[in-house]
């Protein structure tokens, strides 16, 4: 059994307390500030350790730290967790600015700990399948990509006026916080971004001090090219990832995985890898399989889950998406 601490016991923390306790690897301990939430954590997941501060918890007798902090914080828990040589995984995105991220990159580095970033997408079946297929040379060599993931967020959402999710000083925004994991997922199957461009706004959500669209352009430095496309108010929910090769095309529509290559218009393979499942179950299914993963990354099993440089890389592309409409301009990372 591993001593695990989760920071911060919002949604998100309830995601990872439920996900590592159904690992049957792992002994919970909570850090919360508000009394309300650390005691409704505490009595779902029956925590009976649970601390207002991480400077209360002994972090030399944890495994593993779970940051679930809002994300302008993550970077002050990253240096806390470097520094007691504590290995953890931080929730997406790294961080809302560049501030201190290479000062806590190289801290985490010398102090030769496990880290990982939570992009929940790299465990999800039809996403593993489609990377293997690609790198296998399916498709034949990826040129080009267009991500569409797009709906209507108050519905999932109700509260997301009073969530971190309103300030985009705490990651909120359709960038930071939904294409973040578009971006990770281009970044493990397209490798290295190097130029960004992007159009964005806040057309229908009101309450909030962010974007609820973007469009996104990306190019890699395989010369490959990805659009990624975000709108949070439109009724229908979108969810297509479609990756193209000189050879073929792959696409995930939701959770089926098709395959084609020719000009038919019928796709010659499909697989649904939710196939009977229920996908909130499915969804929080996951977080028991990256919670399975980062138990294996601190044994020293393999484990590929976002590196802490691919997190860096992939803010570095939502902070350039920003600037680039800001400055009317294509920006070079």
């Amino acid at each position: 059994m591993k001593r695990v601490l989760i920071v911060g016991s919002g949604g998100i923390g309830r995601r990872h307390l439920k996900g590592y306790g159904l690992t049957g690897r792992a002994e919970l301990a909570i850090v919360e500030p508000d009394a309300g939430r650390r005691g409704e954590a505490a009595e779902l997941f029956g925590i009976t350790e649970a601390y207002t501060d991480i400077a209360e918890a002994n972090l030399a007798s944890f495994d593993l730290a779970v940051i679930c902090a809002p994300a302008h914080f993550h970077v002050q828990l990253i240096r806390r967790c470097a520094a007691a040589k504590l290995s953890f995984m931080v929730e997406k995105p790294l961080s809302v600015t560049m501030e201190d991220v290479d000062v806590a990159l190289a801290e985490v580095a010398a102090s030769g700990v496990e880290a990982r970033v939570g992009y929940v997408r790299r465990v999800a079946e039809e996403v593993v399948a489609l990377r293997e297929k690609i790198v296998a040379g399916k498709i034949g060599r990826l040129r080009l990509a267009y991500l569409n993931s797009s709906q209507e967020f108050p519905k999932y959402r109700p509260d997301f006026q009073r969530t971190y999710y309103a300030r985009p000083e705490m990651g909120g925004g359709a960038i930071l916080d939904a294409a973040s994991h578009l971006f990770d997922m281009l970044i493990w199957i397209m490798g290295k971004p190097t130029d960004v461009s992007c159009m964005f706004d806040r057309l229908v959500l009101e309450g909030t001090n962010v974007e609820d669209t973007c469009l996104v352009t990306i190019r890699f430095q395989s010369g490959a090219m990805a659009n990624v496309t975000i709108n949070q108010f439109q009724k229908p929910n979108i969810s297509t990832f479609e990756f193209i090769g000189d050879a073929g095309n792959l696409m995930i529509e939701h959770s089926t995985l098709k395959f084609a290559d020719d000009d038919s218009g019928a796709w010659k393979e499909q697989r649904n890898y939710m196939d009977g499942l229920v996908p909130t179950e499915a969804h929080q299914a996951r977080f028991r399989l990256q919670a399975d993963a980062m138990l294996d990354a601190i044994e020293g099993k393999p484990c590929w889950l976002a590196t802490l440089d691919d997190a860096r890389d992939n803010l570095r592309v939502a902070l350039a998406a920003k600037q680039s409409w800001t400055e009317k301009r294509i920006v070079a990372l």
